[in-house]
């Protein structure tokens, strides 16, 4: 309730009175109950759910923007691994699930993902999403609240700020809770998809890629990275997108305040680069765990990218995959992106984004 009261609170500060935010919060009410009782109820119906281990799980990291949902999603099509769609993290128990598949179309209009602009990032209840997501619902924490509401009354380098995006400062207990959660959604995954091996998207682990290989030392871990000119304003677009179908944050908002959210957006995503090339470049996560992708070549030789990652990520793809791989390979060549960002629009260069990210580019040779 704190984290509610403080988030109402930035929002009155930053964008004026709003009565919408109070409803949100009734429904996180609602649905916080919902997800604890129909959780309960499945330790009585499903009791098989604690006995599944988690094995071989594969993470896709990287900033967004950097191709990390097309892998997600494509990866999918195997037919080996489970992910979960957008109202299954709203509802992760599986009576939940049984109870409420027949009313997903009704709840559309109560959907998160009616923010979001289909042109920079087509989604929907029944679209897979980033895992980061599912522990937003749950905690109504994390790297969502900061960079959606909390940083526009915050600035970079503060207690919030490290305790978001620095996993040195990361509380043992918080960080436990969040795998906890999360473990037994993807074990009831695993149930509900009859399938062996989660496929499990998050930004925000980015950060932690250490901590992954500890908890789950035969995971595979996919990093995709992309030239940061490109995904910079592509991500802070993404973010500032919502907010303004939210609020209409360019009209309702100081440019001073602007200028500050703006900031702390470009420096988070500079962390989330930095924070992985420093674990990278310290040996922490060994070379079996690990296979880097960078986008120009995921987007000029698909055939070759997916073969080295079934490869890596030792699956068996289902009949018609490879089909599908050729069929997208294809599209893509004859395809160039419809989207242009404007750095002035976030207040950046390329010449900034190149000089604080000069070691992207030399490891990635971008």
């Amino acid at each position: 309730m704190t984290r509610h009261l403080r988030t109402y609170r930035t929002i009155v500060k930053t964008f004026g009175p709003r009565l919408r935010p109070i409803g949100t919060f009734g429904l996180l009410q609602v649905h916080r109950l919902l997800n604890g009782s129909t959780r309960a109820i499945d330790e009585l119906l499903y009791p098989e759910v604690r006995k599944v281990a988690i094995e071989r799980p594969v993470f896709i990291l990287g900033n967004p923007r950097s191709g990390t949902t097309f892998v997600h999603r494509f990866l999918l099509h195997t037919g080996e691994l489970c992910a979960f769609e957008l109202w299954e993290m709203l509802l992760p128990a599986l009576t939940a699930r049984a109870a409420f598949r027949p009313l997903i179309h009704r709840l559309a209009p109560l959907s998160p993902a009616r923010y979001h602009s289909a042109a920079a990032h087509e989604t929907s209840l029944r679209d897979v999403e980033t895992d980061d997501a599912m522990a937003f619902f749950r905690f109504v924490d994390g790297g969502f609240l900061w960079s959606y509401f909390l940083a526009w009354d915050d600035h970079w380098g503060s207690d919030d700020s490290r305790r978001y995006f620095d996993p040195t400062r990361w509380d043992p207990g918080e960080r436990d809770r969040l795998f906890g959660y999360l473990e037994a959604c993807w074990r009831r995954n695993l149930v509900a998809r009859g399938v062996q091996r989660n496929l499990v998207k998050s930004s925000m682990f980015t950060l932690c890629a250490a901590e992954l290989v500890r908890r789950y030392p035969d995971c595979r871990i996919i990093y995709l990275v992309r030239d940061p000119v490109q995904t910079i304003p592509s991500g802070m677009s993404l973010l500032t997108g919502v907010i303004d179908q939210a609020y209409d944050m360019w009209n309702t908002t100081t440019a001073k305040d602007r200028e500050r959210y703006l900031e702390n957006l470009y420096q988070a995503s500079c962390q989330l680069y930095r924070a992985f090339h420093e674990t990278k470049t310290s040996g922490a996560i060994p070379a079996a765990n690990l296979a880097i992708v960078s986008y120009p070549k995921l987007m000029s030789d698909l055939e070759s990218t997916m073969e080295r990652l079934v490869d890596f990520a030792q699956l068996r793809p289902q009949e018609g995959f490879w089909q599908t791989v050729r069929q997208q390979a294809e599209r893509q060549r004859t395809r160039s992106s419809p989207h242009q960002y404007s750095l002035e629009k976030f207040g950046l260069s390329a010449e900034r984004i190149r000089h604080d990210l000069a070691f992207v580019y030399d490891e990635y040779d971008l």
